[in-house]
């Protein structure tokens, strides 16, 4: 019998998918070298009352590995790095640009990432992205997980804090500098 036109193209379907997969993960790891760049590049010791008080945030969510806090040339925004030996890359600047209790707000954020072990969860998420590349469904999910990671940690820093309209000023702050 006459078979429909889209049966010609499965034999070519798995070798399709596998190239884009192969895409998707060359992508990434130009990105992790990117990263790992950031990590090695233009950055200095913050300061050691700084260095201080990021370890005293860590204390206050119970964090068990030491974190590092670099300031980076490279940076335009505060980042973590890293699971097994987490690093807080702040812009060069920042420390000495925003009040003291904004700076704090925004590390208890980026230490709440830590808290939650987000880069791992990142990584994983990550490679199920690149598998099923494809769906426009992974994408979406991608995106709302993504922003529910980023609520979740604003909600450990307001819990901790108390003062959510304090610490929207902080990040409203932290874009500002960003813009300028």
């Amino acid at each position: 019998g006459h078979f429909p036109d889209f049966v010609v193209l499965i034999p070519w379907l798995a070798p399709l998918w596998l190239v884009g997969v192969c895409l998707f993960y060359l992508r990434h790891a130009a990105g992790w070298l990117s990263l790992f760049r950031l990590r090695h590049r233009g950055v200095c010791n913050a300061p050691d009352s700084w260095q201080r008080s990021i370890t005293s945030l860590a204390s206050e969510l119970k964090l068990s590995r030491p974190v590092v806090l670099l300031e980076s040339v490279l940076a335009d925004m505060p980042v973590v790095l890293g699971h097994f030996r987490p690093v807080v890359l702040v812009p060069l600047g920042f420390l000495a640009g925003l009040p003291p209790d904004h700076v704090e707000a925004i590390l208890l954020h980026e230490l709440a990432h830590i808290s939650r072990s987000d880069y791992l969860m990142n990584i994983c998420q990550r490679f199920i992205e690149g598998l099923l590349f494809y769906h426009p469904t992974v994408w979406w999910i991608s995106r709302v997980i993504r922003g529910e990671r980023e609520d979740c940690c604003d909600d450990m820093v307001v819990a901790l804090r108390g003062d959510a309209h304090g610490y929207a000023v902080a990040l409203a702050a932290l874009e500002q500098n960003r813009l300028t």
